[in-house]
């Protein structure tokens, strides 16, 4: 009998009532007993804090599950995941060696494999005990790895768990979905006092518990799955950030060659605020990243397949170039910035262009199957399919040819020009022209159709256009993100301009931030330069000046009359702010004079 809607929603607002409750007292005892977290030079807080929130959390959970009906089903997994919790409140209280903590999550991941038979995966009884075994033990860690910043393990789990709750809700329902809901419950109710700044953290309880919880759920969630993808791509979807944040640690530091045992700030949240964004920020991409990974588990298997495959490949996209990108950054210092400054994505794809061809491969082969997917429905689909996996990687490659002799991947771009774009309609043209030729010597066209060739052009180029526009922003954010100095304005929003504001965001030691131009010319009100908006004209300088806090202006101009420049530096020394000027010159380098010094006899 599944659970009513009440009992849900009654699930939810008990454990989140009772778990905002709990905190406070819990860190009022934390502090009491002396239990705070005080700042060390591999840890990211900078400030003592209470840690024994995951006691909140367990009785918020608690709370909540007086709402199930039938406790036997679920038992070996609360058994458990209770276990699991108290191990994490006693390494919480007398710190247990690493080697102990590892033996006593085995132990008890063993217990609940004894209770319960794990999903069958691979056909094999033991593979599949040892595959869930594995999947145990490494998700309750990798929630441990992932409380790194405040609000970011708690907040995942919650996403995780409203992951999970979809899949029950769309799908025949499990006797989990009011635990889900307490689960989903009790970790929103500590994250009001866990996100940033965080007034109390979770410790090994809480994650242990979270951890395990959502990593054994998946002994009685998958037999409702349809056997085969489903069953192991879906959870890897819901808990992506955890198991990404993980591998990541896990290679970066074996790379440095240090032991990924010992902690430090190089986790995936670390290396977003290395880029320059705020820790907020940082946390809240990581949210977002769960949440489209838990949008996608649960359209698998429901939604047409052609379309959740695709989207899944975007996915799996868009973190591999996140890791591509955060493995590039140097790790955080807790003494120092760091000397060197963030990459851009366009910094990267220039140095390997590699990345940039895997990345354009992928988005020609999606762009194919779609212009596929669209012209042919129904039962042509069957008939059609098996000409168009032979060719396909034929005809990609003649694309990603063709972009290649068209010069794409000799350019090196910074915003999406005109250049760009007649680039990647001259490399389509080819490889569209290119792809026709071969199916027509090779197949005759039979069951081929000119029309998909049409759609996967138009496809093709609207996926790399929007690619290049997307990192070109994401570039643009990044500039100015990490950009830190004098607020200055620039004068002049003309080709001057955009020099010297590229030069000032690609130059962090020049210690200047761009905050915007003004321009006398009225066309270019409001418009924006570099990702810079044209704040006004000569007349509102003043006021600029006072609401933007700015510090200098820059003249860009280089054939400014000097009358102008005179009012200019007149008013600026009004306002009580300095006046530069940008110079540009080409001089010969001539040999250095050597000076001789006449030596007494």
């Amino acid at each position: 009998m599944s659970p009513s809607l009440f009992q849900i929603l009654a699930a939810f607002g008990i454990s989140a009532g009772a778990a905002s409750l709990a905190t406070p007292l819990v860190r009022g005892l934390a502090l009491r007993w002396g239990h705070v977290s005080l700042p060390v030079h591999d840890r990211w807080h900078s400030r003592p804090v209470p840690f024994l929130g995951g006691i909140a959390i367990i009785i918020g959970f608690a709370a909540g599950l007086t709402m199930v009906d039938r406790w036997a089903p679920i038992a070996p997994l609360l058994l458990c995941s209770g276990l699991m919790a108290l191990l994490g409140i006693v390494d919480d209280f007398s710190r247990l060696r690493p080697l102990t903590k590892l033996i006593g999550q085995m132990l008890i991941t063993g217990l609940l494999l004894i209770l319960v038979s794990p999903p069958a995966i691979t056909g094999s009884i033991i593979a599949d005990q040892l595959l869930a075994f594995t999947w145990i033990v490494g998700i309750t860690n990798a929630f441990n790895l992932l409380d790194n910043m405040d609000g970011l393990s708690a907040g995942v789990a919650a996403i995780a768990g409203v992951g999970y709750l979809g899949l029950m809700l769309s799908g025949p329902g499990s006797a989990l979905t009011v635990p889900f809901a307490a689960f989903v419950g009790a970790a929103a109710g500590f994250l009001v006092y866990n996100f940033s700044p965080a007034s109390i953290f979770m410790g090994d309880g809480g994650s242990f518990f979270l951890g395990s919880f959502l990593g054994g759920a998946w002994l009685w969630l998958a037999p409702t799955e349809p056997r085969g993808i489903n069953t192991t791509v879906v959870p890897m979807l819901i808990l992506l950030v955890p198991i990404f944040d993980t591998a990541f640690v896990t290679y970066t530091r074996r790379r440095a060659g240090r032991s990924a045992l010992v902690g430090g700030r190089d986790h995936t949240s670390h290396r977003l605020v290395a880029l320059g964004v705020s820790e907020r920020t940082a946390v809240l991409t990581l949210y977002a990243l769960a949440s489209a990974g838990a949008l996608l588990a649960i359209g698998l298997g429901r939604l047409p397949i052609g379309p959740t495959l695709a989207g899944v490949f975007l996915y799996a996209m868009v973190v591999v170039t996140i890791g591509i990108l955060l493995a590039s950054t140097t790790e955080p210092s807790g003494d120092s910035e760091a000397t060197t400054p963030p990459p851009l994505i366009s910094d990267i794809a220039q140095r390997r262009r590699i990345y940039e061809v895997l990345a354009d491969t992928g988005l020609l082969a999606i762009a194919y199957y779609a212009a596929f997917r669209l012209r042919f429905q129904g039962a042509d689909f069957d008939v059609f399919f098996p000409p168009f996996v032979r060719s396909l990687p034929i005809v990609i490659g003649l694309q990603v040819a063709g972009l290649y002799l068209a010069g794409k991947y000799r350019q090196f771009y910074r915003s999406v020009s005109a250049a760009e774009l007649g680039t990647l309609i001259k490399g389509l043209a080819m490889g569209l022209a290119a792809s026709v030729l071969f199916v027509l010597f090779v197949f005759r066209f039979e069951r081929f159709s000119r029309g998909v060739f049409i759609i996967d052009a138009l496809v093709a180029w609207f996926f790399l256009v929007g690619a290049r526009a997307i990192t070109s922003g994401v570039d643009s954010y990044l500039r100015k993100v990490r950009v830190r100095g004098r607020r200055v304005l620039v004068y002049g929003a003309g080709k001057g301009g955009t020099l010297l504001v590229r030069e000032i965001l690609q130059n962090a030691s020049a210690g200047l931030q761009p905050i915007g131009f003004i321009d006398d010319d009225p066309q270019k009100q409001r418009m924006r330069v570099e990702g810079i908006p044209v704040l006004g004209d000569r007349d509102s300088l003043a006021t600029i000046v006072m609401r933007h806090d700015i510090a200098e202006i820059v003249i860009s101009i280089r054939d400014l009359d000097p009358s102008q420049l005179t009012e200019l530096l007149q008013e600026c020394q009004r306002l009580q702010i300095t006046l530069r000027r940008m110079r540009f010159s080409i001089d010969e380098v001539r040999p250095p004079t050597i000076v001789r010094r006449n030596q007494a006899s």
